[in-house]
């Protein structure tokens, strides 16, 4: 399966999950090697994958299989600039629980940093997209969806 990206009128297109995965009153964040930002687990969505199946393939292979998926929390229109590349992605955030010891996921495949937070830590971090922090602080109940552009 291919994952669910295409090039189109100047922007990449994605179709991506996240997860908030928590450990009692930490989050899990990552952060690519040599960046001071950091931002939620997940990834793309393979074609003829669900995005339930997509998180779990994704965090399993990230983290290990020591998660529980509670509910999706979030739908989010994102429109960023990275590397001199329009981003326009659509990706649904997942609320997660960490149930296992140790993070065991496959290391040797992705180059992301992984790290737990305190929450009152958040404040400190440049997490992205930026409407993250308060959304992880301050969760709301049913699905919501927002619209985020930083490149205006």
């Amino acid at each position: 399966m291919t994952d669910i990206t295409v090039d189109l009128n100047g922007y990449r297109v994605n179709l991506r999950v996240a997860a908030i995965v928590t450990r009692g009153a930490e989050v899990l964040l990552c952060r690519p090697p040599g960046h001071d930002w950091w931002f939620l687990p997940g990834g793309r969505i393979k074609t003829n994958e669900d995005s339930h199946i997509a998180l779990r393939r994704e965090l399993t292979e990230e983290i290990g299989p020591g998660f529980e998926v509670i509910r999706p929390a979030i739908i989010v229109e994102n429109f960023f600039d990275l590397d001199g590349r329009h981003f326009h992605e659509i990706c649904t955030i997942f609320e997660v629980a960490w149930n296992g010891g140790e993070l065991n996921g496959n290391p040797e495949q992705y180059e992301e940093v992984f790290a737990w937070f305190p929450r009152e830590q958040l404040a400190d971090l440049v997490l992205k997209p930026d409407f993250i922090k308060e959304t992880i602080l301050k969760p709301r109940p049913g699905l919501e969806l927002i619209v985020n552009r930083e490149n205006h």
